[in-house]
């Protein structure tokens, strides 16, 4: 709950950094009045309160059954082709299995991009696949480390796995990375829409994978000096 509540606290700090330099850069000039009026208070229409439900689990279905889906599915056919190994009872042969699949052979080509945080290939793909949904990335380890598709972040192999195989500072590089980088595929095009200007977006994804590398890269060595 402390490390939650920090990563929280910390995201909240440099947003109103980012905000800042944003405001003093890329978005200077005459600042516009916010005016908003504020709803009166009143017991609640359940009519009302159904209907936001059901749009919000609406949206969230078809969030869901589309980005979420199409990436599952990527990640599974990308992890399971080329076929190599005849024996995938064996646990080092499901893992060669991985290493060789097309989601391997990917993980060790932009390995090197992210070898200054200490990150291995595994954890490289599993960034990438947030892009998609940042849910994604728990079920892109349970694949990576050959567990599986059926786990969550209370999954206790995955929690094993991961402290065997994942050093502190990496481990903080990668939740670094993962609070500050490029939202959601459909956060994009929402932000897309409203901002009017396809160049945004590309702002955007520049700005918080760049900004996220480095805080990243502080944390990793920040880290590595208190632990040593």
């Amino acid at each position: 709950g402390n490390y939650l509540f920090g990563i929280y606290l910390l995201g909240a700090i440099l947003g109103l950094i980012a905000a800042k330099f944003l405001r003093s850069t890329a978005f200077r000039g005459i600042d516009e009045p916010f005016v908003m009026e504020m709803p009166k208070y009143r017991m609640p229409n359940w009519h009302l309160v159904w209907f936001m439900v059901f749009n919000k689990a609406k949206m969230y279905l078809k969030k869901a059954g589309t980005f979420i889906l199409v990436a599952s599915l990527l990640i599974w056919f990308a992890s399971n082709f080329p076929n190599n190994e005849s024996n995938l009872d064996d646990f080092s042969a499901q893992e060669r299995a991985v290493e060789q699949s097309y989601l391997g052979q990917f993980g060790k080509t932009i390995e090197p991009i992210f070898s200054p945080l200490e990150l291995d290939w595994k954890l490289s793909v599993s960034l990438v696949s947030g892009l998609a949904a940042k849910e994604v990335m728990i079920s892109t380890m349970g694949v990576l480390y050959s567990l599986g598709k059926e786990v969550d972040e209370t999954s206790s192999d995955l929690k094993g796995i991961i402290a065997k195989n994942i050093p502190l500072p990496s481990a903080v590089a990668y939740i670094l990375f993962v609070m500050i980088y490029n939202p959601c595929f459909a956060a994009t095009i929402v932000f897309s829409k409203e901002s009017g200007k396809i160049k945004y977006t590309f702002f955007l994804f520049l700005f918080t994978c760049i900004s996220a590398y480095i805080v990243a890269f502080i944390g990793l060595n920040i880290t590595k000096f208190v632990i040593n």
